[in-house]
This record gives structure tokens, sequence and C-alpha cells, in this order.
């Protein structure tokens, strides 16, 4: 087993060449976010996100350097039990910095991943046991750190505070996982959905790479808080290696949509301006589409638009264009309404089409 010191340098290498990584796929998510788009039809809320993640990533790995000096230089030699001493307790003021704000970028990621369940969706119901989860994690992670506050202030008391201090650290592992696996189950199924039923009409559709790069990221960022959850309980050291690489894993994880995404309207503008280079696997129905303001949405810099009916008429099949469709309205309106669940790229730049059964279900970044 490592000990604290050697699990100290490790875990801050690790976490530096992953902030590096992070900071690459930041780069790309401000790119994606921010490249074609008009100051009106920006997402602020993800940017603003983008933001904090990057905000607060920088400075766990600077507390984490800051913890390495003091451990290793200016106290943790000064002590009776050396540079493990230094690192076994919470009593240095850095200790509680750093999990602040560990649990600022869990609450943010975990937030975001409602957020895009809601608006695929469109029901709180639906997310209602996901926000139940993520309110308590709130608390569990203000319970956790007014628990290290305290162990700041009585020293004595340090011993009854530590089990305490677990318990609240178990809930937060656990919260976090439940609500990002059960958000994640939940946004992945909607998307399956409609993927499954466009197939009818399109050979390749974007939503497939949608939900498998939606899965990754969910397993990459509950696999590590499983093993962090599984060292905590069993009190192996490697469990503070794993928590000091969950941060820029947190920021890599809610990157990974929005650059997919965006790199998919990319190479959909470069096959063809008419359909994003996508076929159709069978002759799709004649349709109408009935468009409104609020039926867009973005993903990663990509605006979606809702078509929220189709109708099938019986002449022959017309291939949807990215400007609507021009037709007989007393031929198709004799014709009952049928959703098609179709997916295309739209002919302007950085808008794409997706019908669902409804027009308000929406899907979003």
């Amino acid at each position: 087993m490592l000990s604290l010191s050697e699990a100290a340098i490790l875990s801050t290498t690790l976490e530096a060449i992953l902030y590096g990584l992070s900071l690459f796929m930041m780069f790309l998510t401000f790119r994606t976010l921010l490249r074609n788009n008009d100051s009106r039809d920006l997402n602020w809320g993800m940017i603003a996100a983008t933001c904090a993640l990057l905000l607060l990533s920088t400075s766990e790995l600077g507390v984490n350097i800051t913890r390495l000096y003091r451990g290793f230089i200016t106290r943790g030699p000064h002590l009776l039990g050396g540079s493990d001493q230094y690192f076994a307790g919470a009593s240095d003021p850095t200790f509680l910095v750093k999990s602040i704000l560990y649990d600022f970028q869990t609450a943010i990621l975990d937030a975001v991943v409602i957020y895009r369940a809601y608006v695929v969706w469109q029901s709180v119901l639906v997310i209602a046991v996901p926000v139940l989860g993520w309110v308590a994690l709130i608390i569990s992670c203000i319970g956790l750190n007014a628990t290290f506050a305290q162990t700041l202030t009585y020293t004595s008391a340090r011993a009854a505070l530590a089990k305490e201090t677990g318990r609240w650290i178990t809930a937060a592992y656990s919260l976090t996982l439940a609500t990002n696996l059960l958000t994640t189950f939940i946004l992945a199924f909607k998307i399956w959905t409609v993927a499954r039923r466009s197939a009818r009409y399109q050979a390749n559709s974007n939503l497939t790479s949608l939900l498998h790069v939606i899965l990754e990221s969910g397993a990459i960022y509950s696999v590590t808080i499983t093993i962090a959850l599984a060292t905590f309980v069993a009190k192996n050291t490697v469990v503070y290696v794993v928590l000091d690489m969950i941060s820029p894993i947190i920021s890599i994880v809610f990157s990974m949509i929005i650059v997919r995404t965006g790199l998919a309207r990319e190479s959909a503008n470069q096959n063809g301006p008419s359909h994003g280079g996508h076929s159709w696997s069978s002759p799709p129905p004649r349709v109408i589409r009935h468009h409104r303001e609020d039926s867009t949405f973005d993903i990663g810099g990509t605006t979606f638009v809702d078509v929220t009916h189709t109708a099938q008429s019986g002449g022959s099949a017309v291939a949807p264009t990215g400007k609507g469709l021009e037709g007989s309205h007393s031929a198709s309106e004799s014709q009952p309404l049928k959703a098609n669940h179709s997916f295309e790229l739209h002919d302007r730049p950085g808008e794409a089409l997706l019908s669902g059964e409804a027009g308000d279900a929406q899907l979003s970044e």
C-alpha cells in the first residue's frame, strides 16, 4: 500500500497530466460554443458552466501543489511523523479548501446532466428523483465541509469528528454516483428511443454517435466514483490518488458531449450543405413542418429544431430539405399526422432537424 507521501506525489502528478488534457478539451468546448454563433444564440448557461469548471479545476490543482510544498518543504519535515503526518491530517486549511472546490465541481456536473435530461424529456416528473438526489448531495457536501471546518477549530474532538466525516464522505460519493447513473440512463434512453425509430428512414444518424458519447462519459465518471468509494471504504491510500484525478475527469466528461457534437456538425457541413451527408434508408413520408421558436435547442454549439408533425401522403415520397417541404396541402391534410422520428442536419451551418413524437420533445446539451 502506498504511503501518504507517495500517494500525494502520485496523485498530483496524475492530476496535472489529466488537467492538461482537460485544458485541451475546454479549448475545444469554447471553440464549439462560440464558433459561428451570434451573441443572441449563445448558450450562456453552458459557457458559464465551462468557465466555472475550468476555474475550479485550476484552483484545485494549485491547492494540491501548495499542499505538496507544505508537506515536503515548509511544514511536514518539522512534524514528528514527517510528511506522512501532514498529509494524514485535516488540520490544514488547504484540506477544507480542496474539499469545497471538489464539491462545487461535482454539483455543477450533476446539475448539467440533470438539465440535459429535463430538456430532452420536457418533464419535471421524469427528473424528480435525480433532483432529490442532487439536493441530498448538496446537503451532504455542506455537512462534510462543516465537519472539516470543526476539525480546524476543535482539535480535541478530531477523533470523534473523523467518524462523522467518514459518514458524510460515504454519503456524498454514493449520492453523486446514484444521481449520475440514473440521470445518464434517463437521458440515454430517450435518445436511444428516437434514434431507433429514425433508423427506419435514415441510414446514418448523429443521434447514435451522441448516444455513445453520453454512455461513455457517464461510464468514465461512474467508474471513477465507484473506485473512489470502494477504496475509501477499504481504507486504502489509493483513494487519495483517485480523488485528485476526479477534478480534471469532471471537466473532461463535461466537455465530451459538447466537443463530439461540434465535430459531428463540422463533418456534416463538409459532406454536403443540403442534407449533411445523410442518406435515407427508406423513402421518407411527405411531411409538413410546423416550427416554433421555443422548440429550438442547442447541443455543443449546434442548434437543433424540433419538427412537430409529419403527415403521410399517398403520392410519391418527397425527401425533406432544411428549408421545409413544399407540397399539396390538400393531399397532406387529408392524412393523419404521424411522427417519423427523422434526424438530419439542416442546410444552414450549425442547424439540424429532429422530429419526434411530440412537438415539445427536445434534445439539448
